[in-house]
Order: structure tokens, then C-alpha cells, then sequence
């Protein structure tokens, strides 16, 4: 349930922790930083964790709340991580994301959508742990956001009657295997598709040349990474998947959506109490699905996603020394 966030909570592993990612930054004493830290730094995991204990508590309209806020504060676990100083004003500690208040007549949650703003969590913890860099106004539609996460995606194959991913092939740790028959959904020459996805990930290296009529081999520079996969989406059970249409592929982290989405039905579920009420009461053909279905996965995979996080920053740091 917890994803191995526990081992985090104990002062001297967290402040070790903690001091290895700082002498990777450029600042004075690292140590000294570690130690005031490393409580903050285990108290957001603890107070976090016990948000998502509390979910299997509560009603499941209240879910919302308890997963975002237990997300915020994972999320500023990971902030400490890199950034010795947080918080440092006033700023960092807004949302960083705006919702239309009022919900217009025949409200539709798969059609709302979200707008980014200059500061705030979210700008803090997309730019320091993933390098996404937004522009502030972004908007991005719920559905769009939803199909960021593969766990969905039988759910939206059912609904609109047609595939949306394709499995990846992924055997080999430096080599990755694409149905060849991508080409013709992207509309795209083999060296056009390559050049498409290279110029999404960085870790994408070449084309191997292969007999293989049915798929293309991409050699990697490094093991798929679960966390900056992009444009190729991570499933918790451990595979990896491409969009069929092209155009579904958002350039944001999988954690960023579930933040941006998390947001949203936090507010709904405070503010739209009529329309949040009626939902869970006459379920709506549209809407009640998705919603149900997305707050089952990201209970269980956010954390996951959090711990995978902090783990691969530990290994990073150990390999370092």
C-alpha cells in the first residue's frame, strides 16, 4: 500500500539521504542543511502516507480531498530533495493551478479543464524533479490528462470502441521493440517516427537494423526510465506503452497530471457539492466511470510513483560517491 515510503523514517537514513542529494547542488554546508531537513523531510512522507491510509477510511467521495492533499505532501518530500531552501517564500506554496469556479450548465468533467499559473507547487516540483518547464496560461482538458495514464486506457478503448495504446515490447533492458504498424497511425516514414520519438527522450540512441517485419528495435542509452518516460507511458504493473494517435501525447510527467486532475476533483468535490453528490447518487453514463476508476489507480500509484522517485535518487547519489 505504502510502497516502501516507510524506510524513509528514521532520522539518520533520511539525513544521509538528504545530504548526498545536497553536495550534488552548489551550496555550503550540506551537512547542516541535511540534518534541519531531515525531519520536514520525514514528517511530509508520514503525514502524506497517512492521507492515503485514510482513503481506505473514508467514503469515496471523499477520496478526492485525502489524495491530493496526501500527494502535495509526498510531493514536498521530494522538493527537499533538491531544493535545501524550500520553502523559500510565500510563492512556492500556492497550487500553482486555477479551475473555473462555477461549473457551467451540463457540466461535463472529461471536457473541464485546468489553467497553470506562474508559481506555485506544481511549478516547483514539475521543474525541479522533471525539467518540465510549462507557460504559465497552459490549459490542459481532463480527458487529455486521463489518457497521460495507461491504467485507463482499457476504460477509453471500451467507451470510444477503439485501441488506444500499444503495448511495448521491452525484454531487454537497452532495447525497446515498437509494432511497426505505429507508422501508419502516425502517418509517418520509419526515420520520421524515430525522429519524432528522439526528439522526445533523450535516451532514445538508434534504430537497430533487424530482419523483424513486425516491429521496430530503438536502442537505448540507458534502461526506460518510469518516471521520465515520455513520450512512452509506464503502467504500474511494470510495461510500458505508445499512443496510437500521436496527438494524445501530452509533454508533462505522469505525476504532474495526476496532480493537475487531483486538483480538480478536490475543488469539485469542496465547492460543486450538488453536482459532486449527484454523481455518486444517479451516476451519469459519462462522467462516474472515469472519475471512479482514475481514484482506485492513483490511491495506489502515486505513492508508488513517489517511493520509485526517491529510490532512484538514492541509487543516484550511492553511485556518485
Amino acid at each position: 500500500m505504502t510502497n516502501g515510503l516507510e524506510k524513509y523514517h528514521s532520522a539518520s537514513i533520511s539525513q544521509s539521504f538528504l545530504q548526498k542529494c545536497y553536495s550534488s547542488l552548489s551550496v555550503k554546508e550540506t551537512e547542516k542543511l541535511a540534518y534541519q531537513n531531515c525531519y520536514s523531510f520525514i514528517y511530509h512522507i508520514e503525514h502524506g502516507l497517512t492521507y492515503f491510509k485514510q482513503v481506505e477510511l473514508a467514503p469515496k467521495q471523499l477520496h478526492p480531498i485525502l489524495i491530493f492533499y496526501g500527494m502535495t505532501q509526498l510531493m514536498k518530500a521530494c522538493i527537499l530533495t533538491h531544493d535545501p531552501l524550500y520553502p523559500e517564500n510565500s510563492q512556492v506554496l500556492a497550487h500553482g493551478v486555477t479551475t473555473r469556479k462555477r461549473k457551467k450548465t451540463q457540466y461535463v468533467f472529461l471536457q473541464d479543464e485546468v489553467k497553470l499559473q506562474k508559481n506555485g507547487l506544481l511549478t516547483h516540483f514539475s521543474s525541479l524533479l522533471f525539467q518540465f518547464k510549462h507557460i504559465t496560461g497552459d490549459k490542459y482538458k481532463m480527458k487529455n490528462l486521463l489518457l497521460q495514464i495507461p491504467e485507463l486506457h482499457p476504460l477509453f478503448s471500451f467507451n470510444e470502441k477503439k485501441s488506444i495504446s500499444y503495448e511495448l515490447n521491452y525484454n531487454q533492458p537497452g532495447t525497446l521493440q515498437i509494432p511497426k504498424k505505429i507508422l501508419d497511425s502516425y502517418n509517418l516514414s520509419e526515420s520520421s517516427f524515430f525522429h519524432f520519438i528522439s526528439s522526445r527522450s533523450s535516451i532514445v540512441k538508434e534504430v537497430i537494423p533487424t530482419e523483424d517485419d513486425q516491429s521496430i528495435h530503438i536502442r537505448l542509452t540507458e534502461p526506460l526510465n518510469n518516471l521520465h518516460a515520455s513520450p512512452f507511458l509506464f503502467h504500474s504493473d511494470g510495461s510500458f506503452y505508445l499512443f496510437i494517435n500521436k496527438e494524445n501525447h501530452l509533454p508533462l510527467p505522469e505525476l504532474t497530471a495526476h496532480y493537475l486532475i487531483l486538483y480538480n476533483l478536490s475543488m469539485i468535490c469542496r465547492y460543486e457539492t450538488e453536482w459532486w453528490a449527484e454523481l455518486f447518487r444517479y451516476y451519469p453514463e459519462t462522467d462516474y466511470p472515469y472519475i471512479n476508476e482514475f481514484l482506485q489507480i492513483a490511491k495506489l500509484k502515486v505513492p508508488l510513483l513517489v517511493s520509485q522517485y526517491l529510490d532512484q535518487q538514492w541509487e543516484k547519489h550511492q553511485k556518485s560517491l
